[in-house]
């Protein structure tokens, strides 16, 4: 992890010449490069970060990601007692997240704020301490395709102040969280591209679907959407007026 803040920090990378770190099997510990939550920052755009599997290669602490683009983490389990895992924020900041778990985090799992876009596929984010998914701010943009939000401290997932989620694939499945579901509030939005009739998000200790945000707070919309674009459910906040 030490030679990844020597490397990022060297020179400008391209699409056409980007930086690749592989990590092998084993416990990698990001305390010592990381700020006071364990977290490393990442100084470069056009950089991977790929391990050998969920169950082989593990990240002790988290990534922080301010306005870069084409950042990737693939193949690994990461976990940060002291805070978000994944902290991911700027107008200009672009990640993917592909077969990653994210799992025992002092807060949330992935939190995305400030106007950032993330594309999760076939993650899973559980066992945090906060919420599985957090997306907050306008033009905070989320794709999760085939991912699972489970058994975390507070919701699976929240769409809150305009950020919007989108929800793909048939493998998406939000359970066993101990307070909601899937919230949206502060007109967020969740859009499930899935069938009504697809389990999308059960068996959660509070709702599965929530939208009522409380505290003078407006709600969100939750909506499953048909492949031609159409509304077949919607759910919108009882303050909202959309």
């Amino acid at each position: 992890m030490a030679l990844a803040v020597i490397f990022s920090e060297r020179k400008e990378y391209t699409e056409t010449n980007p930086l690749k770190i592989r990590l092998e099997e084993g416990i990698h510990e990001i305390e010592i490069v990381g700020d006071q939550q364990r977290r490393m920052n990442v100084t470069c755009s056009h950089i991977t970060f790929v391990g050998k599997g969920k169950a082989q290669t593990t990240i002790h602490g988290g990534f922080r990601v301010t306005n870069q683009q084409h950042v990737k983490f693939e193949e690994l389990v990461i976990t940060n007692q002291n805070d978000a895992c994944l902290f991911l924020e700027g107008s200009e900041t672009n990640v993917d997240v592909l077969k990653c778990a994210v799992k025992e985090c002092g807060s949330s799992g992935m939190y995305v704020c400030n106007g950032a876009t993330v594309t999760a596929t076939q993650c899973e984010f559980m066992e945090n301490r906060g919420t599985g998914v957090f997306c907050v701010g306008a033009n905070t943009k989320a794709r999760l395709n085939d991912c699972q939000m489970h058994h975390n401290e507070y919701d699976g997932l929240v769409a809150y102040d305009h950020a919007v989620v989108d929800l793909h694939g048939t493998k998406t499945d939000i359970h066993s969280n101990k307070v909601d579901g899937i919230r949206a509030a502060g007109r967020g939005k969740v859009n499930i591209h899935l069938p009504p009739q697809h389990n999308t998000s059960h068996g959660n200790v509070g709702e599965d679907r929530s939208q009522i945000a409380g505290d003078g707070i407006t709600g969100g919309s939750i909506a499953n959407i048909n492949a031609d674009g159409t509304f077949t459910h919607v759910v919108v906040g009882e303050e909202d007026d959309y």
